[in-house]
């Protein structure tokens, strides 16, 4: 005979406003609703998942239909509570969005509200993951959410809020249920285990109310599959084959490798773990958490979490005493950024090993945004100087012993003392596109893509490998609103750059990184700081003459007396005679 059986889940959903647990902000002004008689057509459930939206959604209907209803606490025993538990009441509606997210199911919907109940005294119409419909169904029905039936009570649960339209969200009153406590969990574990007669040790709760990451319904998902394994026999090593996970005495192994700097050891371990069948995104995600919990205990050991799950484990504080915050921010900047590495890598076993040597080493993955910007700064000084020493040294080669001219004749003609004019230079299209760096660059805006160029490299490795193996010998050296000049020592690195399709993937991700398009502009180092030195000296050389010339500076400003009379009294009247 073949005997069904259901999930602890299913089996302990909470019957009552009580049986649910952690969300006392939600129940309590419920119950106070449905005591006054004072509750709302439509309602609102969000948070993470397993948190009990659903079943706070269940208790609802329960409430409002029972015969001692509206009630704060359903009775449980008569039809209309026993049919919803069932799920077999026809006038409440369960409706999964992401299946029927179409404007035709919610016209449909539409068209049935109107219709009244045919067993209760509400209809109500439980929509789960309700941001899952498409803009055409949120406004069919808008109308009918603001005014519908006096018999009719929407409840609308969703995992992300801030997809939904604010005029859906105006008409509901909006609940936010809570992510479970760690003891949460594990006091409810207790309670199934000693009432189900099993035998739990307390390490391999803990370790199931950690991987559940604050959802009661994962928790109890988890201990179903950890019963399965086991034969009802609930212990560490059971739950570490289920999850996945490791040992908290094998990650303080490994942490204590990284911080003594034995990268050999610490290899051998993971090595050791890989071989076991072991994800490496696993124990990244576990090293991230031992890594935070690791620098709480050591920034914030009043926390109530530090006392109570962290400072109680004395491997944990002796890694907390040995490893410093610097360390310890260090190595979880390093994790993350090997975690996400792995979501695209084809080899995840290398990044992870890549991330273990570093650690042991105490290198940086990347520098950080400040760091950059400093870096960028130093830099910008550095040229700078370099620029001035030019500049010194070309005044020092301009100079020469000075003669002082013989005073023009009065005989000689006017025409002598003007200067010509000096032909306009020819410029060639490279650098006339340097100059409007030169004389256009923003400071500001060189700024912000120096600040953000390291994570534009390594965007670019993410996306094509090849490309960040070229770019990587760029630097911008200027910028524009809308376009960046990036200079390279080598000349095969700027060409292969400039391919189309190369500068295309770089705009792509300098869009993607900075916030705003920027066109990308090559140029070799040295005709970059060519072309500026020899625009600065040409500023130098366009400077007035000194005082010790032949004429002064004062006769060179003054206004010659024979255009000044023409201008007063015109050509007709003054005659110029030599």
């Amino acid at each position: 005979m073949l005997v069904s059986y259901r999930a602890l889940y299913r089996v302990w959903r909470p019957q009552t406003f009580k049986d649910l647990i952690g969300q006392d902000h939600v129940t309590t002004t419920l119950k106070n609703a449905l005591k006054e008689g004072h509750f709302s057509h439509a309602y609102l459930f969000s948070g993470p998942r397993g948190t009990g939206k659903t079943s706070a959604a269940k208790l609802m209907a329960k409430a409002v239909n029972c015969v001692h209803g509206p009630t704060p606490e359903p009775c449980n025993t008569c039809d209309a509570c026993r049919k919803i538990t069932e799920g077999s009441l026809m006038d409440v509606v369960e409706i999964d969005a992401a299946s029927n997210r179409g404007v035709d199911e919610i016209r449909d919907l539409r068209d049935k509200v109107k219709y009244a109940p045919t067993e209760v005294r509400y209809k109500v119409y439980i929509v789960d993951e309700v941001h899952m419909l498409t803009p055409e169904a949120f406004n069919a029905l808008l109308k009918t959410l603001e005014e519908p039936p006096e018999h009719v009570m929407f409840i609308l649960a969703t995992t992300e809020p801030h997809k939904l339209p604010s005029t859906i969200i105006s008409r509901c009153q909006r609940f936010s249920f809570r992510r479970h406590t760690l003891n949460n969990i594990l006091d409810h574990l207790k309670k199934i285990c000693v009432d189900q007669g099993i035998e739990a040790e307390e390490a391999a709760l803990v370790a199931i109310a950690q991987a559940a990451d604050g959802g009661m319904r994962d928790a109890l998902s988890l201990l179903d599959q950890v019963l399965a394994f086991s034969d009802r026999q609930v212990d560490e090593a059971a739950v570490l084959a289920v999850t996945g996970s490791v040992s908290r005495s094998t990650l303080g192994g490994l942490m204590k490798s990284c911080l003594e700097g034995e990268a050999p050891r610490a290899l051998e371990t993971v090595n050791g773990l890989l071989m076991d069948g072991l994800d490496p995104e696993r124990l990244v995600h576990d090293l991230i958490q031992l890594s935070r919990d690791l620098l709480l205990l050591t920034a914030a050991p009043e926390l109530e979490e530090v006392k109570q799950w962290i400072a109680s484990e004395q491997e944990w504080v002796h890694l907390g005493q040995q490893a410093s915050s610097a360390w310890l921010e260090q190595a979880l900047d390093t994790l993350i950024h090997a975690q996400q590495q792995m979501k695209w890598a084809p080899h995840p076993r290398v990044v992870l090993e890549m991330t273990l040597v570093r650690l042991c080493r105490g290198e940086r993955q990347a520098p950080s945004a400040k760091e950059a910007v400093d870096l960028a700064a130093v830099d910008r000084l550095q040229e700078q100087l370099h620029r001035l020493q030019k500049q010194v040294e070309g005044l020092k080669a301009q100079r020469r012993p000075v003669q002082l001219e013989a005073t023009p004749s009065a005989a000689e003609p006017k025409k002598s003392q003007v200067k010509k004019e000096s032909a306009p230079r020819r410029v060639s299209a490279k650098v006339a596109g340097l100059d409007l760096f030169l004389h256009e660059g923003s400071p500001e805006r060189l700024r912000q893509v120096t600040q953000g160029w390291p994570d534009v490299l390594a965007r670019v490795k993410e996306q094509k490998i090849t490309v960040h193996a070229w770019l990587i010998d760029g630097e911008p050296v200027a910028a524009t609103e809308n376009q960046v000049l990036v200079a390279f020592k080598n000349t095969i690195h700027r060409e292969t750059t400039e391919k189309e399709a190369n500068k295309s993937l770089i705009e792509q991700v300098i869009r993607e990184v900075l916030g705003f398009p920027m066109r990308l502009v090559t140029v070799m180092r040295a005709d970059w700081e060519s072309r500026r030195a020899s625009s600065e000296t040409s500023v130098t050389e366009e400077e007035p003459p000194s005082q010790t010339s032949g004429v002064s500076s004062s006769s060179d400003n003054s206004e010659d007396p024979v255009e000044r009379a023409v201008e007063l009294f015109g050509t007709d009247i003054v005659e110029i005679t030599d």
